[in-house]
């Protein structure tokens, strides 16, 4: 690589010869540095390095001249350490005294860091230069590093609801809490928070914006709610936030967490009718009433009766199957016609039919587990089905033939 020196020119060397040089020094003074033009960057971007050396007084001191100084450097490894190619910047050179500072570079390093490396460190040094302290020379060796950052976005998002449970409707707040991961700690901008079920998500009070600078710090926390209603089921919802972190060289890729809750809901409890008050007889107790067709259901109003409901066959229902079930639901005066049937499975579905004017209704219902499913219509008596674990399916074994 070549070297570029901006400043005076070298001084002129001092003796070789071991004394103090010069005869009044008291003091290694000579010193170099490493500076960089990028502190947070990525990937693919460009530091340029720059060297700079001087060999100057202080207020209380008196530099001593220097002599087969070489300056190295190194840039950052893959693994954001010093890497073991070396640089050099200058070779064996000599500085005077209140030598002024010479600067060197720029050196372009391109980041090419490994998956989870967050520093990048360079170094400058020297090794064994010969200070003109004396009759036997001093060494010089210096050892300086420098690093910029990689940082890596991150973010969370931790959603809840309240309540999880209990009958429906049910109206469900969620709430929803936002961390920023990034690492090394550093603001995150554009933050977003959606739900793909519940759509007026919006900012909690207090928001968390603890400086209220519309940026996510690393130690706040921000606040988002959601409310709507559910109906009776078994509701999965899926909670979004994304956001963006801006470097020296732009924006890095937006990043985003994703996190669920679920709530489940059961069906209200069916109302029973309300069964009509008894009406006196109008004609004396002697006299028999006028025969009365029974009303559509097969009850006369005033006659307090059963419904019984049941299985008109007994076959197994099996998880995971199309099964059909057939209900009969009658009274002593007949069948009940037009009653509303609903079965609940396990797992909570309901599949609803009614009542032919036979009084019977036809269930078709293909159970996604096995377990217990509970028929009802009305005020009718509650029939029980017991569902049967899913079929095993053998594999078919194909003949072995010797010959």
């Amino acid at each position: 690589m070549a070297i570029v020196a901006l400043g005076v020119a070298l001084a002129a060397p001092p003796s070789a010869s071991a004394h103090r040089s010069p005869a009044d020094c008291n003091a290694n003074e000579f010193d170099v540095n490493l500076l960089r033009d990028r502190f947070d960057v990525k990937n693919g971007d460009v530091i340029n390095y720059r060297v700079t050396l001087d060999n100057l007084s202080s207020t209380a001191t008196k530099a001593c001249d220097v002599s087969n100084i070489t300056v190295r450097l190194q840039f950052p490894g893959p693994d954001g350490q010093p890497s073991s190619t070396f640089q050099t910047v200058v070779a064996a050179a000599n500085y005077s005294a209140e030598q002024p500072v010479l600067t060197f570079g720029p050196f372009p390093y391109t980041v090419n860091a490994n998956p989870g490396v967050t520093r990048l460190e360079a170094r400058v040094s020297v090794e064994n230069g010969d200070l003109h302290d004396g009759a036997t020379h001093s060494k010089v060796n210096i050892n300086k590093t420098i690093g910029s950052d990689r940082p890596i976005p991150g973010i969370e998002i931790d959603k809840t609801a309240t309540p999880t449970s209990g009958q429906a409707p049910q109206t469900t707040s969620y709430t929803f809490r936002v961390y920023n991961r990034t690492t090394p700690p550093r603001p995150l901008d554009n933050v977003t928070v959606t739900d793909d079920m519940c759509p007026n998500v919006v900012r909690g009070v207090p928001t968390g914006d603890i400086n209220n600078d519309n940026r996510l710090d690393p130690d706040e926390i921000w606040l988002y709610t959601c409310t709507m209603q559910h109906g009776a089921g078994t509701f999965t919802n899926t909670a979004t936030g994304c956001a963006e972190l801006f470097i020296d060289s732009g924006p890095l890729p937006r990043v985003c967490d994703t996190d669920t809750e679920t709530v489940t809901y059961t069906p209200p409890p069916v109302t029973p009718p309300t069964t009509p008050p008894t009406t006196p007889p109008t004609t004396p107790p002697t006299t028999t009433p006028p025969s009365v067709a029974p009303p559509q259901g097969g009850v006369l109003p005033g006659v307090l009766t059963q419904c019984l409901l049941s299985r008109v066959r007994s076959t197994t229902v099996r998880a995971g199957q199309l099964n059909t079930i057939v209900v009969r639901a009658r009274t002593e005066e007949g069948p009940v016609a037009n009653r509303l049937v609903r079965i609940t499975l396990p797992g909570g579905r309901v599949v609803s039919a009614r009542t032919n004017k036979s009084g019977l209704v036809t269930l078709r219902v293909r159970p996604p587990r096995s377990g217990r499913a509970i028929i009802r219509a009305g005020s009718c008596t509650t029939a029980r089905v017991s569902v049967a674990a899913a079929r095993r399916v053998a594999s078919r074994q194909v003949p072995r033939v010797t010959g």
